[in-house]
């Protein structure tokens, strides 16, 4: 299993304002993705910095409400111990949270004014919250008193906006210029993401005080042998040398370019296996064709969605190399995990991946399908072992 931390953000308040919302919408989950686990671990590091001058906010259907403290603590406190694989722990699953919170966001009680000052920083991780709601941030803080912290985890939606839905870019655009009318501190993942986010906010005149690069790191912990469920371990038990690609399906993540490799490769009859990890996103109609159309990789793609990360640990260190051919990403966790794993990558070409990529990775165009497909052979002939598991 493993955890992410980052290190502690800079607060210059004695009090801090947590927006709670995107973990509380994704309280049930069995699997956080990398943003949701970036907002776990900046509002579980809050918590034990501030103690009970860490307050919670959620915006949502019921308007925008101040959480009981004990409530917030107990969200977070949930979701941490279900993503490191303590199943009686997920919240979302029992009655627990959902009858004590319900009620609470229903009533939709006023904000409590005196925490709503200069003596408070409102943080934000997620792309999500009260800055998404229209007015949200006038509502919550008109005189605009709070200094902001603002976690980016990249810019993809204003730089390549052909891969979101049509109203993403505004709505994302809309979201950080709703945050950037008082004292601002961006905090970005990864070097590239910042020299982008400096660029875009110099651009649109923002007066912000400070950027400032906060790049997550895992740590591994060792846990009792669990045994994975019948298909993870009937995928196992088959032999055959396999490739990981790991993260949502979705058109950035160029699974495509992949599926039309492993198709070629299986036409001529020497095609390895193929594990897609992963939920299904969207605006990827011709990904989901081929996974569920195409009778040459019925044999040879393999797709699992929800599974712990012992699983999805499991996996990754038995596979080949873990291949990640994104045409951009803000910073690229798969990553980080594979090399923590000892698992040999083979990754687009970009600027954040030279930056947190260990020795020897290899980098390829995402648009070099034959490239891609001669390293992936290459790697089969070499009949190099899988790296040990953990």
């Amino acid at each position: 299993m493993y955890r992410l931390f980052l290190d502690p953000l800079t607060i210059r308040t004695p009090r801090v304002l947590f927006d709670i919302s995107r973990l509380y919408r994704n309280r049930g989950r069995r699997f956080g993705t990398g943003v949701d686990r970036i907002d776990l671990a900046i509002g579980l590091d809050l918590m034990a910095r501030f103690g009970d001058a860490c307050h919670f906010v959620h915006a949502g259907m019921h308007g925008i409400v101040l959480l009981p403290q004990a409530l917030g603590r107990q969200i977070l406190t949930e979701l941490d111990r279900a993503w490191r694989g303590d199943e009686t722990a997920l919240p979302g699953r029992g009655a627990r949270l959902s009858s004590s919170a319900l009620p609470f966001l229903r009533r939709a009680l006023p904000l409590d004014r005196q925490i709503i000052d200069e003596q408070t920083t409102y943080v934000v991780a997620s792309h999500s919250g009260v800055a998404k709601l229209k007015g949200g941030m006038r509502r919550l803080d008109p005189q605009a008193r709070m200094a902001r912290a603002v976690y980016v985890h990249d810019l993809i939606p204003i730089e390549y906006p052909e891969y979101q839905r049509p109203e993403t870019a505004p709505a994302f655009t809309r979201y950080l210029g709703a945050l950037a009318d008082a004292p601002l501190d961006f905090i970005s993942n990864s070097n590239d993401t910042d020299r982008r986010l400096q660029a875009f906010a110099a651009k649109r005149g923002w007066p912000v005080r400070a950027f400032h690069v906060n790049i997550p790191r895992l740590e591994f912990t060792k846990v009792e042998h669990v045994r994975p469920r019948p298909a993870v371990a009937a995928f196992l038990e088959d032999r055959r040398p396999f490739f990981t690609i790991l993260g949502t399906i979705e058109p950035r993540k160029n699974h495509l370019l992949l599926l039309n490799i492993w198709r070629e490769m299986a036409m001529q009859g020497d095609a390895p296996r193929l594990l897609v990890l992963g939920k299904r996103g969207w605006e990827n109609e011709n990904i989901v064709d081929m996974l569920e159309r195409c009778d040459y990789l019925k044999d040879h793609v393999v797709e699992f969605d929800g599974l712990t990360d012992g699983e999805v640990q499991t996996l990754l260190t038995a596979s080949a190399a873990l291949l990640f051919p994104s045409f951009c990403e803000g910073l690229g966790i798969p990553l980080l995990e594979a090399a923590a794993l000892g698992v040999p990558a083979v990754v687009a070409d970009l600027e954040v991946f030279r930056e947190i990529a260990p020795p020897g990775t290899t980098f390829l165009s995402p648009l070099d399908g034959l490239g891609w497909m001669q390293e992936i052979r290459a790697r089969i002939a070499d009949d190099r072992p899988a790296p040990k598991s953990m």
